[in-house]
């Protein structure tokens, strides 16, 4: 008994060893978003470091800074440049190659399995998305989701196009949505997120437009009547590592870290798909008047010119490549 305690203590202590030693050997992966905890954001990290940890168990330490505790997204995007930060989820594709506000531009997404086809489908489409963001720097691990994005107002419902003609509305600062809400009538307004509310409490603007989550999140039903159902845009959001970082990683490491990072990404892309489709309800349960007879087809023309405005910026078969793509 006394034999086989000791050899079974023996053994413990030299895991406990080998343990440490994979601890202390493990590359570290420091990870930023700007959203709180409560985010897809958070839960998409988190579900990334699960399945990481299950594939290569002790070689990668994934430590996540929610809440913009290392600043903005943009501050990310140099961090990862000068290698204080390893990782990040963030929405600034357009910011890091103006070829892929192609993601941004209205309409250009017909439903969900269109997003899938571009973003998430291994297409060459999507092999050239991540190319571009490779050669800038940075390796994408998936493109996420935010959900398509639909337009609230205060004073009347918005069924066509031109419902939106003097309607100051907010919207972020891009360059191609400025423009095509300014084909449909409105005064698009850029404006920092953190000021949307009280701008509409205020009557600074009467309109703004989000996915239906940060729509219920932010409160905007309590400064909102309409919520009308245009799905005129989707921006997406991607997890990102630094180019140094990733070629740093022996081959086996960086299969661990695709495969986990397919499975995280698509459990976000559900989470967020189902979050936003429920929430529709409940927003009509704190009082706002949903749209649904929203003419989709009214929104095109102003769409068109967008496309044709930005093409040689973005490039126009990219465009097409993006419209065509099944």
């Amino acid at each position: 008994m006394t034999m086989r305690f000791a050899k079974l203590a023996a053994a413990c202590a030299a895991c406990l060893i080998s343990t440490s030693a994979l601890a202390a050997n493990a590359m570290v992966l420091r990870v930023a978003h700007a959203m709180p905890e409560s985010h897809s954001y958070q839960k998409w990290v988190e579900a990334f470091r699960a399945d990481l940890d299950k594939l290569a168990p002790g070689r990668i330490e994934v430590k996540v800074f929610p809440s913009a505790q290392l600043g903005t997204e943009t501050e990310y995007l140099e961090g990862m440049k000068l290698g204080t930060l390893d990782g990040a989820v963030v929405g600034r594709h357009g910011q890091v190659d103006p070829r892929l506000d192609v993601l941004n531009l209205p309409m250009i997404f017909r439903d969900e399995a269109h997003k899938d086809a571009v973003m998430r489908s291994g297409s060459a489409l999507n092999q050239q998305l991540d190319q571009i963001m490779y050669d800038k720097g940075y390796k994408v691990l998936g493109w996420g989701e935010l959900g398509f994005r639909d337009i609230t107002t205060r004073e009347k419902p918005v069924r066509k196009a031109s419902d939106l003609a003097g309607i100051d509305i907010r919207v972020p600062n891009v360059e191609p949505w400025l423009y095509a809400f300014k084909q449909w009538g409105a005064n698009p307004t850029p404006m920092d997120f953190s000021e949307v509310y009280s701008a509409l409490q205020q009557g600074v603007i009467n309109a703004q437009e989000n996915p239906p989550e940060i729509i219920y999140t932010s409160k905007f039903y309590e400064v909102q009547k309409y919520m009308n159902l245009t799905n005129h845009a989707s921006i997406p959001c991607e997890f990102i590592v630094s180019r140094r970082f990733w070629e740093k990683l022996p081959a086996d490491l960086q299969d661990a870290v695709m495969k986990a990072a397919t499975s995280s990404r698509d459990a976000q892309v559900r989470l967020s798909r189902e979050s936003n489709a429920g929430l529709i309800s409940q927003l009509s349960e704190k009082g706002m008047t949903i749209v649904q007879d929203v003419d989709r087809d009214s929104f095109r023309e102003g769409a068109k010119k967008t496309y044709a405005k930005y093409g040689d910026v973005i490039g126009t078969p990219l465009i097409q490549a993006v419209v065509d793509a099944r």
